[in-house]
């Protein structure tokens, strides 16, 4: 599909908005601001961001393809997110109260805190893995899907997501990342509606598609709803955006807002795999957002399309970038060099690793294009830190214990992938075994006391 002016015209205005919010951002941007928005961020802010960090090219891809192959009830992916999120906010609020006083700034902070520098480096190493994983994922599915739709190379398309996202986020950092994703989020949500209404005015029959659960397979909609709700407690933007609220009341309500809103983009991300279940059957599941949008898209809104790819590939992109930046210059480095690291410190490493992710994301992108394989093992992966995280808001847990339970899940999930049964089932039963060897270890250790 060849590209007219007013596409380019509209691709070209958007990537200039992001770049110069990101320069905004950075006007008297003290060291606080560009490491965690100078914990004063408003409702607006928090929603559009949790929202537009969730909805990444990734999470297009991949729910688009659940659609297309289960139908309407892999939307329970979406309700369990969004019970995940009103279920965090008991935790949310309390971790808030702690942080503020602490001063955290990663997820991994929070097992630094209450167990050791043992604990708190093994969780980061774990979600480096995850996070890194999720950053390929980003880029080669948003690539993916905007070479399909736009008739640019694979490469171009790569290169010009992480050229923006490099810019914008060296630039103003994290108040970059929530002023751009309220921006980007916005672009999202109104080509939603305008999806929703081209929808309404064709003929597509979608009333009995949308109502139809006769292929739902009872055990993926169960892992759906668990994936749903238990991703919150090991997601570490979600954290991070918890450390930066202006206020309780912006975590309580942000969350609450949030969960609606992930329905509802849910519900349109849902209509494009139907749509190219519909018609265009007998696909590659990871095709059926770029072909559903082919087929509800008329040619004159392909550059507004685009716009919405390019918005869901850099809100999640730039936020799994800082992420990763902000770890390694705060759990790694900072825990471990024996100079004392004060916040300029940690903006400038911050800074130098936000370039190293960026180019080393582009670079993997550019040779591994395969992405179910990585987003399984990775949810497993990430699924090893969540029985201790919950259980650390409740219990005095043993340090060790916590170290076992880590260990478990990550054992589990290479045991997967050498036996070849890495299956979306079986690697989230990593959280299943995580709990059982934290409950017997703690039970042990306890008893020896």
């Amino acid at each position: 599909m060849k590209l007219s002016v007013i596409d380019f015209s509209l691709l070209i205005g958007y990537a200039l908005v992001c770049i110069l919010i990101g320069f905004w951002s950075s006007r008297k941007n003290k060291d606080e601001d560009y490491l965690i928005a100078g914990r004063n961020m408003s409702l607006v802010g928090f929603v559009a961001s949790v929202v537009a960090s969730y909805v990444g090219g990734a999470a297009i891809v991949l729910y688009s393809a659940y659609v297309y192959k289960f139908g309407i009830s892999a939307i329970a992916v979406f309700l369990g997110t969004a019970a995940g999120f009103l279920f965090f906010i008991p935790y949310a609020l309390k971790l808030r109260k702690i942080s503020s006083q602490q001063k955290f700034l990663t997820l991994s902070d929070w097992f630094y805190f209450k167990y050791d520098k043992q604990t708190g480096i093994i969780s980061a190493i774990i979600l480096f893995v995850v996070y890194f994983g999720m950053l390929l994922n980003q880029f080669i599915a948003g690539s993916s899907i905007l070479a399909h739709i736009s008739g640019l190379k694979y490469e171009t398309a790569l290169l010009i997501s992480a050229s923006i996202i490099t810019i914008y986020l060296l630039a103003g950092g994290f108040n970059s990342v929530i002023k751009t994703d309220i921006f980007q989020y916005i672009i999202l949500f109104v080509l939603f509606v305008l999806l929703g209404v081209i929808l309404l005015k064709g003929d597509h029959h979608f009333t009995t598609e949308l109502a139809d659960f006769s292929r739902m397979d009872p055990a993926m909609t169960v892992v759906f709803i668990i994936f749903g709700v238990l991703i919150i407690f090991q997601s570490a933007e979600y954290w991070q955006r918890v450390y930066a609220a202006k206020s309780s009341l912006v975590v309580k309500r942000g969350f609450t807002w949030s969960a609606v809103f992930v329905i509802i983009t849910g519900l349109a991300i849902s209509i494009v795999g139907l749509s190219a279940h519909m018609h265009v059957p007998g696909i590659d599941p990871k095709s059926a957002f770029a072909e559903g949008l082919t087929v509800l898209i008329p040619h004159k809104f392909i550059g507004a399309s685009l716009v919405l790819l390019f918005a869901a590939i850099m809100s999640s992109a730039d936020t799994i970038i800082f992420v990763l930046a902000s770890s390694v210059s705060k759990d790694y480095i900072a825990n471990f060099t024996k100079k004392e690291i004060n916040q300029h410190n940690l903006k400038n490493y911050t800074r130098l690793f936000i370039l190293i992710f960026a180019v080393a994301g582009f670079v993997m992108a550019f040779f591994f294009r395969d992405i179910v394989t990585v987003i399984v093992f990775i949810t497993g992966i990430g699924f090893t830190i969540i029985p201790a995280a919950i259980a650390s808001f409740h219990f005095n847990l043993d340090k060790k214990a916590v170290l076992f339970s880590f260990l478990s899940g990550i054992v589990w999930i290479i045991i997967l992938f050498l036996t070849n049964n890495l299956q979306a089932e079986l690697s989230i039963a990593s959280v299943a075994v995580a709990t059982i060897v934290l409950v017997i270890s703690q039970l042990i250790l306890k008893s020896r006391v």
